[in-house]
């Protein structure tokens, strides 16, 4: 399949030094005798109300969601399995085996969530926070779970329609039911956390992506609201690549909503709005914008090298990675006024997200491992608490 995954990079945090575990920086003079340096705006930063006053740093873990302000669902390597072989035609690698662990900032104790000896990933809470779906990679056939926030498995997720990429790109819809794209019907599925499944056949048509990697249609950001489903195509070298469609479940139709080049696209809280990140080949640099649910009010946030965008919880802000040379960091965007604020510097990838109190950003970097090899690095969390 046809993935969008951001490479990895190393750390750069010019107001961080790192060190074992877990170590708190704030922003107001000094801490275990180091010095901070305090972030400055640049020309291009519009000082507002949102800084940050502190930033955690966890060492060897990624964080994957929020359960609460103080506990988090993170993914770890575990150095006990043997890595997972993968030799055939498409691919020859090893992967080390990472699982699922219920994380308390504070005290970093850790919770095993379900079967440990299986490579699990793709973890997400549902909007209460009652709800934890993920799925074990490199299976023989796709399988993905529903959880308790404790960890506890509520219902199994497997079906002979389903492949692993259809489980990556589980949203939630609501506090009980999920959406995932499902290729082999040429739509969508739904399902309750009691394991039902619901199925949405023919929405397209054609060879899919599962079918031919290369040349075929894959769906990618399915979000429900009421009875339409929206989503993005990538279908390389086609009229529809990158495009955002909606389908009416009720008519059963389709149409193009937005026909620039898509590459993101988030519900809003209110869901009554949508946050897409497109690139703009004419400018060379990708457009933050919110349009409504019918694709009009059209209104752009930020232009640059960005990725990453996720609202906050009240729905008025949005935080976004961005990669331009000499601006790389972490910074939050007010949807009313525009204003933007730099709340880290350096290289930062996804998962980001915020807490549930709109008050916490977690977001997800690298650096390296103290081997002496080459690109050889270690996962870091970083917990940015907001003034």
């Amino acid at each position: 399949m046809i993935k969008r995954k951001l490479l990895a990079g190393i750390l750069v945090l010019s107001a961080l030094v790192g060190t074992v575990g877990c170590t708190q920086y704030k922003a107001e003079g000094q801490e275990n005798n180091e010095n901070i340096t305090i972030i400055k705006d640049t020309k291009d930063i519009l000082a507002t109300e949102v800084v940050a006053s502190k930033i955690d740093i966890y060492e060897g873990i990624i964080g994957n969601d929020w359960i609460d302000e103080n506990k988090i669902v993170i993914t770890k390597e575990n150095s006990e399995l043997e890595p997972v072989k993968i030799d055939n035609a498409k691919l020859k690698a090893d992967f080390e085996v990472k699982n699922l662990y219920v994380y308390n900032l504070n005290d970093k104790a850790e919770k095993s969530i379900g079967d440990q000896s299986k490579f699990q990933d793709g973890a997400i809470f549902a909007p209460n926070n009652k709800y934890l779906f993920y799925r074990n990679e490199f299976e023989e056939k796709a399988t993905g779970y529903i959880s308790d926030a404790q960890g506890n498995t509520i219902a199994k997720i497997t079906d002979n329609v389903i492949d692993e990429y259809d489980l990556s790109e589980a949203q939630w819809i609501n506090n009980e039911e999920l959406i995932i794209p499902c290729h082999s019907i040429r739509g969508f599925a739904t399902i309750n956390v009691d394991g039902r499944i619901k199925k949405i056949k023919d929405v397209e048509s054609g060879t899919m992506g599962t079918q031919d990697p290369l040349d075929g249609l894959s769906i990618t950001n399915p979000i429900k609201v009421l009875d339409k489903i929206y989503y993005v195509t990538i279908h390389r070298g086609a009229h529809d690549d990158n495009k955002l469609k909606v389908y009416d479940m009720n008519k059963k139709e389709k149409k193009v909503l937005v026909k620039d080049h898509v590459q993101e696209v988030t519900l809003s809280p209110s869901k009554e709005q949508l946050l897409m990140i497109t690139s703009n080949l004419d400018k060379d640099v990708n457009e933050l914008i919110t349009i409504d649910l019918e694709g009009k009010q059209r209104d752009i946030l930020v232009e640059g090298y960005i990725f990453g965008a996720k609202w906050s919880v009240d729905g008025t802000k949005v935080v976004y990675i961005s990669n331009e040379e000499g601006h790389e960091g972490v910074y939050v965007v007010d949807v009313k006024t525009k204003k933007k604020s730099l709340i880290a510097t350096g290289e930062y990838y996804t998962p980001i997200k915020w807490s549930p109190s709109g008050q916490k950003i977690m977001m997800h970097s690298k650096k390296p491992k103290n081997n002496g090899r080459p690109f050889d690095e270690m996962d870091v969390t970083n917990v940015v608490t907001l003034k």
